[in-house]
């Protein structure tokens, strides 16, 4: 445990940015598996993904690992009238996910996938069907999208992941590190 205390408040190392990096493109494969989307439909539903860093103070929620965050898309950068006139930002917070995965790699990259896929889905679901994060919904439209995670993550051929899916169901009690 004294790892965790000793990194915690600290951002990712470049070998974190890379593994990251890596873990956006297994998500967007995993979550466009699911819902079987092509790669167009990530190019008409744009996101970035920035980390604590680059995070503005408004930006920061309490107890999250990642935040979701939609915005209008300018004019100038929408392709045509027929495609979405959002995009979206996914904030990843260092020092949460390095507190409970120790940055330890075999660890932060099956937690890296799950974070990211959880985030990819609320995208589908905000573009495929319309959902709407309204303050009243929020809670519902979260649980939804906790338990799609799950279920498409349960056997997803990632190492690690199993345990993860069960930190966030609740069923490892004991952490990631143990």
């Amino acid at each position: 445990m004294q790892a965790v205390n000793r990194i915690h408040g600290e951002l990712f190392l470049p070998s974190h940015i890379n593994l990251l990096d890596q873990a956006v493109t297994v998500s967007e494969d995993i979550v466009s598996d699911y819902f079987r989307l092509t790669t167009d439909y990530w190019l008409k539903n744009p996101y970035e993904i920035n980390t604590l860093k680059h995070a503005e103070p408004t930006e920061i929620p309490r107890d999250a690992y990642a935040h979701l965050m939609k915005f209008a898309k300018p004019l100038c950068k929408k392709d045509s009238g027929a495609d979405d006139s959002c995009m979206y930002r996914i904030i990843i917070y260092d020092n949460r996910v390095l507190a409970v995965t120790g940055g330890i790699e075999r660890v932060l990259w099956p937690f890296f996938v799950y974070i990211l896929a959880h985030e990819l889905i609320h995208i589908a679901r905000f573009a495929m069907f319309e959902c709407t994060a309204d303050e009243e919904d929020k809670r519902a439209e979260e649980e939804k999208v906790h338990d799609l995670t799950n279920e498409i993550l349960t056997n997803a051929p990632v190492s690690g992941i199993k345990t993860v899916v069960d930190f966030f169901t609740g069923e490892q009690v004991q952490g990631l590190l143990t």
